[in-house]
């Protein structure tokens, strides 16, 4: 183990709260997450990252108005296909529509402990430590799953597990 966490069959076991607050600056973290058995692998693992790493820098900093538009441009191809309910239309300026309104809670969004690939498709596993509801005072790990197609090196599809919610809600609840 180093660092407050440690990798156990390709995921990130967080054994050092602050990692929860400071992963997407954490270099060590994120190549840990990312590493893979060729430099081919490592690289779609970490373009999904650093994505994260990127809109959660967006929403900490509270800077999705100005920034948006350069990280979806890095990462995401034009002609993006979405399949999260919450988030209709297709292409990559509906992508950044949708960010613009999105409400910012100040919090920094969970970190990628995993993403597991097959070919072009990767599932990224988020964590969160989130309120126990049976143990008060108490939290448990909270897994959040989303799966991404890439196509040259950038996100070309997005698939979520969230529920539809009204607009203005959080769909992952907080």
């Amino acid at each position: 183990m180093s660092g407050g966490f440690s990798i156990v069959n390709g995921v990130a076991e967080i054994t050092d709260p602050a990692i929860y607050a400071n992963w997407l600056d954490n270099e060590e973290f994120k190549s840990a997450v990312a590493q893979a058995d060729t430099p081919e692998r490592t690289a779609k693992k970490r373009v999904l990252i650093d994505f994260e790493a990127d809109m959660a820098r967006m929403v900490r900093d509270n800077r999705v108005q100005e920034d948006v538009v350069e990280v979806m441009t890095r990462y995401v191809v034009e002609d993006y296909i979405q399949r999260d309910p919450n988030t209709p239309g297709d292409g990559r300026e509906h992508l950044i529509e949708h960010f613009r309104r999105v409400p910012i809670i100040g919090a920094t969004p969970p970190p990628v402990v995993s993403v597991i690939l097959d070919g072009d498709v990767a599932c990224l596993m988020m964590r969160e430590l989130a309120p126990d509801p049976v143990i008060p005072g108490a939290t448990y790990e909270w897994n959040i799953l989303t799966v991404f197609r890439l196509r040259d090196g950038l996100l070309a599809e997005h698939w979520s597990t969230f529920r539809k919610v009204a607009p203005g809600q959080n769909p992952m609840g907080n």
